[in-house]
Order: C-alpha cells, then structure tokens, then sequence
C-alpha cells in the first residue's frame, strides 16, 4: 500500500484502521432526532444519547420542520470483518442539509439498536 493510501485511511472513517483498505457499506438507515432543533445543537459522543432520543423514519419528508436527523451507516472490512458505525447529524433546510459532522463508533454499540 503506497503512502497516499494509508493518509486516506487515516483521514475517512470508512477505511479499516487495521488492513488500511476501504470497507463495504453493509447497511444504511435514516432516524429522526427530535430533541435537537434548530439552534439548539448538542453533540453527543455517548452511543446510550443516540438509542435513547433516535426515532425510526422512513424519508427526510417524515422530518417536521426545524427537526434534526441523523443518518446511520455501517461499514464492514472486506478483508478481517471490522464493522464500524458512523452517525451524520443533520438538519433539512430548503432541500438541502446542513451537515454537524460525523460521530464514528468502533464498539458495535449501536449495532443492536440500530439494525434490529
């Protein structure tokens, strides 16, 4: 692996830490977050915050106005098998988003809750 390979795997989350190589997207989910609205944005890096406030929805039309979501996608590594979960906080604004950065948890803790 050349070095520009291994400075992108340390800068995207969805390169495998160990095997320096880009993981599969295995599942993807949208929730509502509605305890965090418009100028009220509070980062959360406890996982137990997001499988307590997170509500299941089926498109960004469910979203009420002023409202957050959050987006959940799990990468696993084609080669050894570790699966991470990044979180995308993000608040629907005139067909747009307004991105609050990514939260990355290397536990599975999310892993039951999210994809049950």
């Amino acid at each position: 692996m050349g070095l520009f390979s291994r400075m992108l795997a340390r800068l995207q989350d969805n390169w495998c830490r160990d095997c320096k190589r880009e993981m599969e997207e295995a599942r993807r989910r949208l929730f509502a977050l509605p305890n965090q609205t418009v100028g009220h944005y509070v980062e959360h890096k406890d996982p137990g915050y997001y499988m307590e406030e997170l509500w299941t929805i089926e498109s960004k039309g469910d979203i009420p106005p002023g409202m957050y979501a959050c987006g959940a996608i799990q990468y696993r590594c084609p080669q050894c098998g570790r699966r991470i979960t990044v979180l995308d906080p993000f608040l629907p604004v005139r067909d747009k988003e307004k991105h609050e950065g990514a939260l990355v948890f290397e536990d599975r803790a999310l892993d039951d809750f999210l994809w049950r």
